[in-house]
């Protein structure tokens, strides 16, 4: 809703006799900031007679200073006025003295002003090995509290709490250089409208973190889950995947709004990022199987190891293998396919459902020694496996 919220006294007289009336001012901050807005007028009266005896006079509001000498074409509800000029209109108020039948007008400047945007922000998360406490950049939210934004003239201030952002007292002075005095800690965003009332809150939390704890247990630890946020670019070195902005609160590549560092599936394509450690070594970071410069767990496109075959107790040997593989479940399990992956992410070989139903090896003794992953398609499950040919 709309909120009125200042009324003025304002410059000098307009006098057409000795009816002495002041000029007024209301201003309503727009939440719509299409430059429109309800007005009561009335609330104006006091002003404009300033210390006179409201039942002695008569007021009416006028589009134009000549309906308003006329008098003509007087505004109906002045209770309820839409402005028909955006942002500024200034309408003309005949005073009549109503013993004396003299009059004079005075002006009512109305005023639309925008409420500036405060637009959420994901929030800031340190990784420390010194505790609890960091120092924080508060003023890095500004982009994105600030999107949008229809003018560049904003102000914006940060609080410890939200009486004092709605009270405009104890603005930090530090933000740009701010230890927290708890962890987790919220701060309070004020943007205000310069040479109005009008402003927005917003918040967001700043956290501190272990660097070498594992939040979601997804086999990369807290300080690794840091990338950055330009992953489609495809100059991206391999090397520099982890060469974040240090804040872990903006890391989500998936887009499901959980953080990388509390997410255990960081690229969303269903599969537990610990379970994209293709090379087993008991780190993702270093699995890039289609040589793209993106580990696997960030790379949607990727999606090769998913257990839902773990009900069946699936198994596979001898492994490594000199070129036979056979396929052993405890439960029955349609096969649909079985691919054979180089480390590269190559498909190499390929055997159909006709050739799994008749038996339950696989012939691979044409690949030449080396690594390669398995998989194994039925329905809507699929397993990867480590396969070494000798």
């Amino acid at each position: 809703m709309k909120k009125l919220l200042l009324l003025f006294l304002c410059f000098p007289l307009l006098m057409f006799s000795q009816v002495v009336a002041n000029d007024a001012m209301l201003e309503i901050c727009d939440d719509d900031n299409d430059g429109y807005a309800y007005f009561d007028l009335t609330i104006t009266q006091d002003v404009i007679l300033n210390g006179q005896a409201n039942e002695d006079f008569q007021l009416t509001y006028h589009l134009t200073q000549m309906d308003a000498e006329s008098p003509a074409n007087e505004i109906s509800d002045p209770t309820s006025f839409q402005n028909t000029e955006a942002f500024h209109q200034v309408l003309y108020v005949r005073v009549e003295d109503l013993s004396a039948g003299e009059f004079t007008v005075a002006m009512v400047d109305l005023y639309v002003y925008l409420t500036p945007p405060a637009n959420p922000y994901v929030g800031i998360v340190h990784c420390s090995e010194d505790g609890d406490f960091s120092i924080f950049d508060l003023t890095e939210s500004e982009d994105t509290i600030l999107e949008n934004s229809e003018t560049d003239d904003l102000e914006v201030y940060y609080f410890i709490n939200e009486f004092d952002a709605q009270s405009n007292v104890n603005p930090l002075s530090n933000s740009e250089a701010y230890t927290n005095v708890s962890n987790p800690q919220e701060i309070y965003v004020k943007v205000g409208n310069p040479g109005s009332d009008c402003y927005s809150l917003t918040s967001f939390t700043i956290e501190v973190v272990a660097c070498e704890e594992d939040e979601d247990g997804d086999l990369v630890d807290n300080e690794g889950e840091d990338v950055g946020d330009d992953l489609d670019e495809e100059d991206r070195p391999f090397d520099n995947i982890n060469e974040g902005d240090g804040n872990l609160a903006n890391d989500d590549t998936d887009g499901d709004g959980i953080p990388n560092y509390l997410d255990d599936d960081d690229d969303g394509d269903g599969i537990l990022t610990a379970d994209e450690d293709y090379n087993n070594n008991g780190d993702p970071i270093d699995d890039d199987i289609n040589n793209n410069g993106i580990p696997d767990y960030l790379d949607a496109e990727v999606a090769l190891a998913v257990n839902a075959f773990e009900r069946a107790h699936f198994s596979i040997y001898p492994n490594p293998t000199s070129g036979i593989v056979n396929l052993v479940a405890e439960n029955s399990i349609d096969l649909e396919s079985a691919k054979i992956y180089s480390v590269q992410g190559n498909l190499v070989k390929t055997f159909s459902a006709k050739e799994l139903e008749l038996s339950n090896q696989l012939n691979i003794s044409e690949l030449s020694s080396g690594v390669y992953f398995l998989q194994l398609h039925s329905g809507e499950s699929e397993i990867v496996r480590k396969l070494i040919v000798e």
